[in-house]
């Protein structure tokens, strides 16, 4: 099989293939290609992948589901990039998000003409080989190497032929997927489910977290310039009666019902999706996000940091327990040190990976390299970013027993304490780190309370 990624040059993404009985499929004639997924006829989609799987050059756990059986029913895509593809789908009693890097066709291409026999020969060098670059030689990491191993058998017959190989390879290649596999029995990470190709399956969550701790309402993904002086305005006004409507329950029912009499309207009620967190749920998503950070710091492959901290990176389960939702800049601490210390610097300016924003260092400017020490790690940015962003009662009205301010100075006390701590590279140390910072924020949570009823 021939992979063709070609791009234009407004940055759209096109794909083919050249299946071996030399018959392509393109974009354009009778099938089109639309977000990563061939269009037949009125509303089928078949991923390209799919394709490739009946030719027999692609492999995967999740390949006989997908493109045999039809177990999977696509659903809304949910992309916001076109090179990272994402769409709901429902899988048997399961609801999943389906996942493809649309690069991973490009990294499939540099193994397409490799001979079956020699990458299956290399196939367990290649897997050491790229867990020991991520991870390096942690004292658990031969278990990750035998784990991913296994799941590149993807019909488990005990062989890995050429082409369960060179898929698998190449899908290890991205961040994500690896990182999914790595920390799968991590009860704060999505499931892994498994994959076709460069596509992946993972478990969905019924919420994101920026959608309900986020400072502002979300506006469902429409043209921004049109919708922007509504969304202020809606923000604004709407947000401040509402907000003073939960607090004061004597008035709730009138003012709720005029308020929200807007969503009789179709664009309105098509456009906003709202949902108003009580103190005590801030406060018990607030620990949540500390325990998920906390267990990333005592799997048994090292310290992982997140690379581009935001809450959309967050889901939360029905429960209420949190699980990280985007792992596309999840990193081991030891492949942000070697890559750190392998870049050449005159400034702090290039010392970063993945954002430029959060995984940080200082250029070491007489040895000409980064440094490997970090300025943040991720309790730093939950405590200085995270909690003031959750805690935001900024332009609400204050019910009585409701004192926003003294809150808004404890978090922010919070904040300060946080940012004095150096950084640790120690489970142990970073485990004693958060537990003091969760029990400081109990702390405040308990004076809250009791200044609410007592």
């Amino acid at each position: 099989m021939v992979v063709y990624l070609n791009r234009s040059g407004n940055d759209h993404v096109s794909l083919s293939f050249k299946i071996k009985s030399n018959i392509k499929i393109a974009a354009g004639k009778g099938i089109h290609h639309s977000q990563g997924f061939w269009i037949l006829g009125r509303g089928f989609r078949l991923p390209c992948e799919c394709l490739a799987y009946e030719a027999g050059e692609v492999s995967g756990s999740f390949c006989s589901d997908l493109c045999e059986h039809n177990k999977i029913q696509l659903g809304q895509c949910l992309s916001t990039v076109p090179e990272k593809q994402i769409y709901e789908a429902d899988w048997e009693d399961k609801q999943v998000i389906l996942k493809i890097n649309v690069t991973w066709f490009k990294e499939f291409s540099i193994r397409r003409d490799m001979k079956d026999s020699d990458a299956a020969a290399m196939y367990k060098n290649d897997v050491s080989a790229r867990a020991r670059t991520m991870f390096g030689d942690c004292s658990q990491c031969h278990k990750l190497t035998s784990a991913l191993a296994i799941l590149g058998d993807s019909n488990s017959d005990g062989i890995v032929t050429g082409t369960e190989a060179k898929t698998f390879i190449s899908l290890l290649q991205f961040i994500e997927p690896l990182m999914l596999i790595a920390l799968n029995d991590s009860k704060y990470t999505v499931d892994f489910y498994g994959y076709c190709g460069g596509l992946y399956a993972v478990e969905k969550v019924p919420l994101i977290a920026s959608k309900i701790f986020g400072t502002t309402w979300e506006l469902l993904e429409l043209p921004g310039d049109m919708l922007e002086p509504l969304k202020v305005t809606f923000n604004y006004y709407v947000g401040k009666i509402v907000h003073a409507a939960a607090f004061y329950a004597q008035y709730a029912d009138t003012i709720l019902k005029r308020t929200l009499a807007l969503n009789d309207y179709p664009i309105f009620s098509n456009l906003f999706s709202v949902h108003f967190p009580s103190r005590r749920e801030k406060f018990q998503f607030a620990c949540s996000l500390l325990d998920t950070i906390m267990s990333l710091s005592e799997h048994p492959y090292g310290l992982v940091q997140q690379c581009d901290g935001h809450l959309g990176n967050f889901g939360i389960t029905s429960n209420a327990s949190v699980k990280i939702i985007d792992l596309d800049l999840l990193f081991p601490y030891f492949y942000i040190k070697d890559h750190l210390e392998r870049k050449e610097c005159l400034s702090d300016e290039v010392c970063w990976v993945g954002n430029n924003r959060f995984c940080l260092s200082t250029c070491d400017s007489s040895k000409g390299f980064c440094s490997s020490d970090m300025l943040y790690q991720d309790l730093h940015v939950v405590c200085e970013g995270f909690l003031p962003q959750i805690f935001d009662d900024s332009g609400i009205v204050e019910a009585k027993g409701h004192n926003n301010t003294v809150l808004r100075r404890a978090i922010e006390g919070l904040g300060s304490y946080c940012s004095k701590l150096p950084s640790v590279y120690s489970s142990r140390e970073m485990r004693l780190r958060i537990l003091n910072v969760k029990k400081k924020l109990r702390s405040i949570e308990n004076k809250s309370t009791c200044t609410e009823n007592c």
